[in-house]
């Protein structure tokens, strides 16, 4: 009966996320692929009355969560309710595995609550990936169009050539919104679309240089220049400010691993007292459960402290 019991309450949860995330990533890419062919068979004023619908909208477009799915590279209408539905189900499966082993309906209960939040920590991992992938693509890109410039090539002719050597996927199809749609919606709605793809400084710093460039009416090789030296000079900077902040983290680490320490050094010369206390008794392993959550409550928050913004 216990065997079915976790067929049933663990194992088919999971096969039913996981099947969800497969309809869900074959939906996107149906959807992507679908898009591209209408955008390739319509014609400029189609894609005109298009933008403009959708700009009447464009305030009320998406919430919080929406914008974050939106950076993660998850566009699709339903993608909220879906990313709701699986970090409620994963932190009910996470939970029944807790209650297994601590059988009290409070423990459950916060750790269905604790561990609904941790697809939002992935969720906030994936977007910091792709922001640090563009913006390292940026900075390559900012580089050969400056080199390029210099040498006596075209603003558009660079940046395309630039964009087309990018060893980022997302890095291209970022870029080939605004070179692709810049002539039929105009550079700053094309901006602000990409704006809604990556959330980049960088990039916004890019979008501020070009305007300024083209305001001026002159040539803004040097302009981007400054830039490009600018962007390698931060990175550095956040190298070694990076380098730094890891050592409070690790000091955090080695305190942790010197409590465990002492704990297993008290337990031996008490025989066992305190293992038997926290670990064989219903009362000890609730106390554990809670210490366990403060630490790694902790931890969270001392890596909050010590991360370097992009």
């Amino acid at each position: 009966m216990n065997n079915y019991f976790i067929v049933l309450v663990i194992i088919i949860p999971i096969l039913f996320i996981l099947l969800a995330v497969m309809l869900y990533n074959f939906s996107l890419n149906y959807n992507r692929q679908h898009r591209i062919i209408n955008e390739l068979s319509k014609d400029k004023n189609e894609i005109l009355d298009e933008n403009k619908k959708r700009n009447s909208f464009s305030k009320k477009e998406r919430n919080w969560l929406g914008k974050k799915l939106s950076y993660a590279g998850y566009q699709t209408a339903f993608s909220e309710i879906l990313f709701i539905l699986i970090s409620i189900a994963f932190g009910f499966i996470s939970a029944s595995f807790i209650n297994f082993a601590i059988p009290n309906p409070m423990v459950f209960i916060i750790s269905w609550m604790i561990f609904s939040f941790f697809p939002l920590l992935v969720l906030k991992k994936l977007i910091d990936n792709r922001q640090e992938e563009f913006n390292f693509a940026l900075k390559v890109i900012i580089d050969k169009v400056t080199s390029m410039m210099k040498s006596g090539v075209g603003f558009e002719q660079a940046l395309q050539k630039s964009v087309i050597t990018s060893k980022s996927k997302f890095a291209k199809d970022t870029f080939n919104i605004y070179l692709i749609e810049k002539d039929i919606i105009g550079e700053d709605k094309a901006f602000q679309k990409m704006f809604k793809l990556v959330e980049s400084k960088e990039l916004r710093i890019f979008y501020l240089t070009i305007s300024i460039g083209r305001q001026s009416g002159g040539k803004f090789s040097n302009t981007l220049d400054k830039l490009r030296k600018t962007l390698h000079d931060q990175g550095e900077i956040k190298q070694e400010i990076t380098a730094s902040t890891k050592e409070v983290q690790v000091g955090s680490y080695m305190i942790i691993a010197l409590v465990l320490f002492i704990y297993k050094m008290m337990d031996s010369s008490l025989n066992g007292v305190l293992d038997e206390h926290f670990f064989g008794t219903s009362e000890g392993q609730i106390q554990m459960f809670f210490i366990a959550v403060w630490v790694s409550f902790g931890l969270f928050i001392n890596n909050l402290l010590t991360k370097v913004k992009a």
